[in-house]
């Protein structure tokens, strides 16, 4: 028999669908714990959550290019151009056809996303979901530097170590270029925004894992019993993440390393905090990171 072939119009219902759930997006700088956020809260029965799309900083670009070639190209006059709110729908539409197929048949109440450079985009994507909430969480910088240099070795190898020949050069570029703005962009989007705006700490999740998911459920309203905040306890452990090690456990060719807060005093020295300090310009100061 013939292969089922699936209508576009099939394809465009399931994602309007998709779109009328509670949206949500999941942004922090790297190495600050999106991928813990995401993976517990994809544990949830009333909840998908999957990443890295980069929708913001992938998607849009190819479509903004895509509508301005082909304005450019058409001969059907300015009735043929297609615009900004042309451009949004599509974007909207694409969006909406991942978060289906995300869901799939389940009949999920939230649909969530996880990148942490959508920190730097958020105004665009609440002007595109204005109903989407976001969660930010941040992490003590010296610990984001600490395990993105070592997620880097792995990952990059010699490449890595040539642009940055030590440890005070990364710690700059990463507190400046990520750490930093990416902090202050969510920060402010939630000053505009405090009802669709949850941001928490990473070490404050270790510290009361149960009270600070259950608030996270309440925020995207879904269920938040005891049987559910397990669930995504579970879904989101260290033990489940790397299939049996502890939390402390080191294994530096895992994308979870060790998973403990403040393993930055094992790395640092003082030219590294003070490459830190003046990189960061007061911020850990004024997040309690002192």
């Amino acid at each position: 028999m013939p292969a089922t072939i699936t209508q576009p119009a099939n394809i465009l219902q399931k994602a309007e669908k998709a779109l009328q759930k509670q949206l949500f997006f999941v942004v922090g700088c790297q190495k600050s714990g999106t991928t813990w956020i995401q993976r517990m809260l994809d544990g949830h029965r009333e909840i998908r959550c999957h990443g890295e799309t980069y929708f913001g900083h992938a998607l849009l670009p190819v479509l903004q290019q895509a509508v301005q070639a082909y304005n450019q190209r058409h001969k059907a006059g300015a009735e043929g151009n297609m615009t900004g709110d042309d451009l949004k729908a599509l974007f909207q539409a694409a969006v909406g056809i991942t978060f289906a197929r995300w869901a799939g048949d389940r009949d999920v109440v939230a649909i969530g996303e996880k990148t942490p450079e959508h920190a730097l985009c958020m105004p665009m994507l609440s002007d595109c979901f204005p109903n989407a909430r976001f969660i930010h969480i941040t992490r003590d910088g010296r610990d984001v530097c600490v395990s993105g240099w070592f997620h880097n070795l792995r990952k990059a190898g010699p490449d890595f170590t040539k642009r940055f020949p030590d440890f005070n050069s990364y710690i700059h570029y990463t507190v400046t270029k990520h750490w930093v703005p990416y902090i202050q962009h969510a920060q402010q989007f939630g000053k505009q925004h405090p009802e669709r705006y949850h941001e928490l700490r990473y070490e404050d999740l270790h510290e009361d894992p149960t009270g600070h998911t259950q608030r996270l459920l309440s925020f995207l309203g879904v269920d938040d019993s005891e049987s559910s905040i397990d669930a995504c306890l579970q879904a989101g452990s260290f033990k489940t993440l790397t299939e049996g090690r502890t939390r402390g456990e080191e294994d530096k060719s895992s994308f979870f390393r060790k998973g403990v807060v403040g393993d930055w005093q094992n790395h640092f020295d003082e030219s590294n905090l003070a490459a830190f300090r003046q990189a960061a310009c007061g911020l850990p100061e004024q997040l309690g990171y002192t």
